[in-house]
C-alpha cells in the first residue's frame, strides 16, 4: 500500500464491517442491542484493533484470523467510554461527534450496553479459540485482556483519575495512572495481535515495550488536544480536562515539554522494534500517524 493512511482506511473498513455483524439483526431485547450498536458504530479511530491487526500481519498473520480479537478490543475499549462519560463519572455530553449513549438511551441502560459489550468480547474471543489450533492460544490472551480491563489495567487507572481530580499529584502518579487507564489496553492490544501470531519470548517483549511507550505518547497527545483542538477534530468537548480539575500532561509540564515528550517516547517506541526488523515496520509507521495526529 502506498502510505500508512491508506492502509489504516482499508483495515478500518474490514474492522467496521465485522463490528456491524455483530449486531445485525438485533437480538432481543431490542433497545439493548441498539444501544450497543448506537456506541460502538458512532466511529472513532479504531486505534486498539487497529493495532492488533498491525502486530499480528508484520508477523505474517492474515487479518481474517485476528479480526475477532480486534472486534473484542474495540469492545472492551467502548463499554470503557460508555461508562466513564456517565454522570457518576465525567458525566460527558458529547463522544465520538453524538450524544452520549446516557443521553439517547438513559443511564441504566447506558450501564447495561456497557456491561454487555464487556461480556461480549470475551464472547468473541471463546469463538476464536475453537477454529483451529487457536484453543491454546486462549488461556494467554484472556489473561492480558481481563488484566487490560481490570483492577490492574483500565478500572485501577479510572480510580486513579477520579481520586486525582482537583488534587495536585506528581508527573509519576499521572504517569502510573494512565498506564494503566490509557496503556493497558494498547499494550493489550498489541500484545493478544502477537500472541495470535504465535510470537518468541523475545518479541513480546520487545512488543510490550512499544506498547507501553505508545501508550503514554498518546495519552500526552490526547491531553495537547483537549486543550487546543476543536470539537469537530476530537468528536467531543474540547477542556473537559480543565472542567474537571484533572492533572494532565501539558498541566504539569507545559505545553511545549508536553509536546516534546511525546516525541521522546515516540522514538523510545521505536527503539523497541528495532530487534524485530521488517515485522515491526506497520507499528512504526502506525506510531508515526498516531502521535503526530491531529484530531
Amino acid at each position: 500500500m502506498n502510505s500508512i493512511k491508506e492502509y489504516l482506511s482499508k483495515r478500518k473498513e474490514i474492522v467496521d464491517r465485522a463490528l456491524e455483524k455483530l449486531f445485525i439483526p438485533p437480538g432481543s431485547p431490542e433497545v439493548i442491542y441498539r444501544a450497543m450498536a448506537y456506541s460502538v458504530m458512532a466511529g472513532g479511530k479504531r486505534l486498539r484493533p487497529l493495532l492488533t491487526l498491525a502486530t499480528a500481519e508484520g508477523l505474517g498473520t492474515p487479518v481474517e484470523e485476528v479480526l475477532p480479537l480486534a472486534c473484542a478490543l474495540e469492545l472492551i475499549h467502548t463499554y470503557s467510554l460508555i461508562h466513564d462519560d456517565l454522570p457518576a463519572m465525567d458525566n460527558a455530553p458529547l463522544r465520538r461527534g453524538k450524544s452520549t449513549c446516557h443521553r439517547v438511551f438513559g443511564e441504566a441502560i447506558a450501564i447495561l450496553a456497557g456491561d454487555a459489550l464487556l461480556t461480549m468480547a470475551f464472547e468473541l474471543v471463546a469463538e476464536y479459540g475453537l477454529k483451529g489450533e487457536n484453543l491454546r492460544k486462549v488461556p494467554a490472551i484472556i489473561a492480558r485482556l481481563a488484566s487490560a480491563a481490570g483492577v490492574q489495567g483500565m478500572v485501577g487507572g479510572q480510580v486513579l483519575d477520579l481520586l486525582a481530580e482537583g488534587k495536585s499529584i506528581t508527573l509519576a502518579e499521572l504517569e502510573q495512572m494512565h498506564l494503566r487507564k490509557t496503556g493497558a489496553l494498547i499494550e493489550a492490544a498489541v500484545i493478544c495481535g502477537a500472541l495470535a501470531a504465535g510470537s518468541s519470548p523475545g518479541q513480546l517483549a520487545a512488543l510490550g515495550g512499544y506498547a507501553s511507550r505508545l501508550g503514554l505518547a498518546f495519552q500526552i497527545v490526547d491531553d495537547l488536544l483537549d486543550r487546543e483542538g476543536s470539537a469537530e477534530e476530537m468528536g467531543k468537548l474540547p477542556n473537559t480536562d480543565e472542567a474537571h480539575l484533572k492533572s494532565t500532561y501539558p498541566g504539569l509540564m507545559g505545553l511545549e515539554p508536553a509536546r516534546e515528550e511525546a516525541g521522546r517516547l515516540y522514538q523510545r517506541a521505536l527503539a523497541c522494534l528495532e530487534p524485530l526488523g521488517k515485522s515491526g515496520r506497520l507499528l512504526q509507521q502506525l506510531a508515526g500517524y498516531l502521535v503526530f495526529r491531529t484530531g
